[in-house]
């Protein structure tokens, strides 16, 4: 085959990677957003409390983060692409799962379930990607990934709500049936077989600490901030990292090696991530808040929208520029922009306040890219796994909190006021991008 053969062939295997990982992490962010909308619904036909309701949506969210960092090291010793494929196996079956349930308890249990199994689908797939493309092309594929992370948080709640309406809840969990076996299929065929670097044995003290403090501190941010409950979660949580880091810095192969947080653009980005997720997830949060109060929740959803299709539009250009200019550029003007939208957002009426939704969407999606490209960049390609579950357990524990904190600070002061906290943490992203995210590529 001649050379352009070669690099006509290396480029359809690029993009056929791209959209089987782009349609695993699309499933498993749908179901953190589509569920939401059916818990009334669930609740009413399965005679369900509240707080069981609440767990219909939070036990993905516990899961989800807990196992990230596990699944991530699996795949580095393993092959990603069976952790892939096997997540989405499981998470499929776990859909499946919810979709007959009998009872709440049934559903609670197979959401945790779909949050284990997704987990392993969206770090692995971060990471196939890592492998996949050279470094000159990485971050415009993660720019592409970044979009599609986009798209889900618009598809979300809009496809749940049609679904709800005209079919019932159980349909919430059918549609991934179909979705989740194209991918398996798809997978299989085009998904590079790379053995997994089996250097090292499996931490096993480390997966069960890393396990158990990240669901701990999940679960307290879930629960809230006040309850014996939480504070006790989060006690626990404190002494699962304390006791965590520890072991791994006694470990002769350590789950997480320290020596990584020596690296600032490492810990820098991760650090952007946690606050840009914070940020991001706690503004849509509060954005409900605002519109729902006087507004159906399909017109709130309208208001929304712009916000997360901004972002989806510009997430591949915002790949493209950290490619050509590198990471701290975008990232540092992105966040700053979607900041001081954020900031001017309560003083101003309906039409400028979507021009300044879609302005902020447009600097999330410049920033993300750079910043997960960052982070995942500065781990050596045989620890790939490990760098997108970290980044990806950095997001989620940011969102989380972001979500928790913002929304005590509206219960307590207004929305007004928790979005002047939520342009501060996109600001604190911007000032971290700025001190340690390299000029150049």
């Amino acid at each position: 085959m001649s050379a352009v053969g070669s690099q006509r062939e290396a480029r359809r295997s690029g993009r056929a990677l791209l959209a089987v990982a782009c349609v695993g992490l699309f499933v498993t962010q749908l179901d953190l957003t589509v569920v939401n909308v059916a818990v009334t619904a669930v609740r009413e036909d399965l005679n369900a409390s509240l707080a069981a309701g609440t767990w219909v949506v939070a036990a993905y969210f516990v899961t989800f983060a807990a196992f990230m960092l596990s699944f991530g090291d699996i795949g580095d010793l393993y092959g990603r692409h069976r952790v892939f494929l096997g997540g989405l196996v499981v998470f499929t079956a776990a859909s499946v799962g919810c979709a007959v349930a009998p009872g709440v308890g049934w559903l609670i249990a197979a959401r945790a379930g779909q949050g284990v199994a997704g987990a392993a689908v969206l770090v692995s797939s971060l990471a196939l990607i890592v492998h996949g493309f050279p470094a000159g092309e990485r971050a415009r594929a993660i720019g592409w990934w970044s979009a599609v992370a986009g798209l889900s948080m618009v598809v979300g709640p809009v496809l749940g709500g049609l679904l709800v309406d005209g079919f019932g809840w159980r349909s919430v969990f059918w549609i991934n049936l179909p979705i989740g076996v194209v991918g398996v299929l798809a997978g299989y065929r085009v998904l590079p077989r790379v053995p997994g670097v089996r250097d090292r044995g499996l931490d096993w003290a480390g997966q069960v600490l890393a396990v158990a403090a990240i669901g701990a501190l999940a679960w307290a941010l879930e629960t809230g901030w006040r309850s014996p409950a939480a504070l006790g979660a989060f006690a626990a949580a404190f002494v699962g990292i304390v006791v965590f880091v520890r072991v791994e810095r006694r470990s002769g192969h350590p789950l997480v090696p320290m020596d990584l947080f020596r690296s600032v653009p490492f810990a820098g980005a991760n650090g952007a991530a946690l606050l840009l997720n914070a940020a991001t997830l706690g503004l849509l949060f509060l954005l409900s808040l605002k519109y729902t109060a006087g507004l159906g929740a399909a017109e709130a959803g309208a208001r929304i929208a712009p916000l997360f299709a901004a972002y989806a539009l510009v997430s591949p250009f915002g790949g493209r520029i950290a490619a050509r200019h590198g990471p701290r550029l975008p990232a540092a003007l992105g966040t700053a922009v979607a900041g001081a939208c954020v900031l001017v957002l309560p003083h101003v009426g309906t039409l400028p306040g979507v021009a300044l939704l879609v302005l902020a969407g447009l600097g999330i999606g410049m920033a993300l890219p750079a910043i997960v490209t960052t982070a995942v960049g500065a781990v050596p390609a045989e620890r790939g796994g490990l760098g997108s579950g970290l980044n990806n357990t950095a997001r989620q524990i940011g969102g989380t909190f972001g979500v928790a904190l913002l929304g005590g600070v509206a219960a307590a002061e207004g929305v007004g006021a928790a979005l002047v906290f939520d342009a501060v943490a996109y600001l604190l992203a911007a000032l971290v991008a700025v001190l340690a995210l390299p000029k150049g590529t």
